[in-house]
């Protein structure tokens, strides 16, 4: 593995049953990039993801990260080692504030000489939910709820964040908003991030580079006006070879 690699996915499939969802799959990840996971819905994108943050086990290939191969190891020692994802469909605890389900969070990876309690607070001012901390999830906004999930994934020294479509559902004021904040953690934290996300104008916007799953295959993978003007991609998302993200 180089030395400025935090992830690398080596040769990664996954079966289920005889439905083959990822297909030896390869890519890498360099500290400090922003690198965006496209393709079209069914293409792999939350498998891969599924299986990177070990909630699945590959059928067969390695996920090596931070230079250990990790295949095997729970996903609760792949987010000590510094690895954290969000989801879909956002996961907090509905009995708990915006506080605790932060302060939760930092407890589960906090090492004993850890000041965790500090930072919660440093978390919620960044990502500018001091004034909410006594809220609970369902008085708040969608995107208030997805920045409490954000919160939850990067406290703890988290080092790679995966999310898995932080936009969706979200005003392009909104948007616009969690796009800077998740920016801030790469620029001013170093978090390393891979992002899935349908709203691919944003996406171009936010990533160094593109990732293009089709069929649990990689198609494409580089610089996205590169991967904007690839055939295999313009085929796969618009069925012609029009530009794929105009």
């Amino acid at each position: 593995m180089a030395q400025d690699e935090v992830l690398r996915v080596e040769g990664v499939s996954k079966v289920f049953g005889g439905l083959k969802a990822l297909s030896n799959v390869s890519m890498s990840v360099k500290r400090g990039e922003v690198v965006g996971l496209i393709g079209p819905n069914g293409a792999g994108k939350s498998t891969l993801f599924e299986v990177i943050s070990g909630n699945m086990r590959a059928t067969a290939g390695r996920i090596v990260l931070f230079g250990d191969d990790v295949s095997t190891v729970s996903p609760d020692r792949r987010r000590r080692a510094g690895m954290s994802r969000t989801f879909q469909k956002v996961r907090l605890f509905e009995s708990l504030t915006t506080q605790e389900n932060i302060a939760i969070a930092a407890m589960q990876c906090a090492r004993s000489n850890d000041d965790w309690r500090g930072e919660v607070q440093s978390v919620m001012e960044r990502l500018k939910l001091t004034r909410l901390a006594q809220s609970y999830p369902a008085e708040l906004t969608l995107a208030d709820r997805k920045k409490i999930e954000i919160g939850r994934a990067i406290v703890g020294r988290c080092r790679l964040l995966l999310l898995d479509e932080a936009l969706s559902g979200l005003t392009m004021d909104e948007a616009d908003e969690l796009v800077g904040v998740v920016l801030s953690l790469n620029t001013e934290l170093g978090v390393t991030i891979v992002v899935v996300e349908h709203v691919l104008p944003v996406l171009v916007s936010m990533a160094q580079r593109l990732v293009v799953l089709n069929f649990g295959e990689v198609i494409a993978d580089g610089a996205p006006r590169e991967v904007a003007s690839n055939e295999k991609v313009m085929t796969a998302y618009l069925g012609s070879k029009r530009g794929a993200f105009s």
